[in-house]
């Protein structure tokens, strides 16, 4: 198993890293981290894009599901409507986590390059791939990547928290709702709350802490994998507020 993992994850995007390094960044480890988590991400883009989509409508579809089980007390009849519902939007509760899912490894291939602390073992290089002569790993004259950052963690942090704000927003057309009695909520809703305020308030402090514990390198792979999904879910959701999605 653990070889089927180098093979098809960790190896391609190691070498990747040492790729760049040599030829675009000029040996600049900071860099090289860079462009290599946005050229992941932009690889990705198509099926970040599709999740980002899929937990938009499935929060906007929230008011009508409430009234779907209100009006129609039939379960089979409530599951013919729901999918209607989701047919009408063009999406499906499963499809954003199918998303995910088909990332993760990937996601925790290029964290794992960094965790290693980019010692540069040629002995998991391709034939092709050749180490930098010379290997700066000082990041814009003040990070120096194998070193902890309390100011790269911070930033991980931060962004963390603007990407989780952003992904769980605060209940629109709530208004609707308010209309129909106050219903005491079930554990399905209390369980959602619950985790909403942990990707909110706890992750960002999670990965600030883990950050600072490991290194500069994966805390600046934070920080850019994280102001590029929040770049990508303000365009989503400013296509989406236009009907261009």
């Amino acid at each position: 198993m653990q070889a089927l993992w180098n093979t098809i994850f960790y190896e391609p995007i190691y070498n990747a890293l040492v790729f760049i390094m040599n030829t675009v960044t000029l040996g600049d480890v900071g860099l090289a981290i860079v462009a290599l988590t946005v050229l992941v991400k932009f690889i990705l883009a198509p099926l970040t894009r599709k999740s980002i989509r899929s937990q938009i409508l499935m929060k906007r579809m929230e008011p009508e599901l409430k009234l779907l089980k209100k009006e129609f007390p039939n379960k089979e009849e409530q599951a013919k409507k729901t999918f209607e519902l989701y047919k009408k939007y063009g999406t499906n509760p499963f499809s954003g986590c199918l998303v995910v899912l088909l990332q993760l490894p990937i996601i925790f291939a290029l964290y794992y390059v960094f965790y290693k602390g980019l010692s540069l073992d040629a002995s998991s290089l391709y034939s092709f791939v050749k180490i930098p002569d010379v290997v700066h790993t000082n990041f814009l004259g003040f990070f120096e990547m194998h070193s902890k950052s309390i100011i790269l963690a911070l930033f991980a942090g931060i962004t963390q928290f603007i990407q989780g704000y952003l992904a769980t927003p605060v209940k629109a057309k709530v208004e609707v709702v308010k209309e129909m009695p106050v219903e005491p909520k079930t554990f399905q809703e209390e369980l959602s709350n619950s985790m909403q305020i942990n990707i909110r308030y706890v992750l960002p402090v999670f990965i600030a802490f883990i950050a600072y514990q490991i290194s500069a390198a994966v805390a600046l792979y934070w920080i850019v994998s994280n102001v590029f999904t929040i770049v990508q879910e303000w365009i989503i959701r400013r296509k989406l507020e236009r009907n261009q999605i």
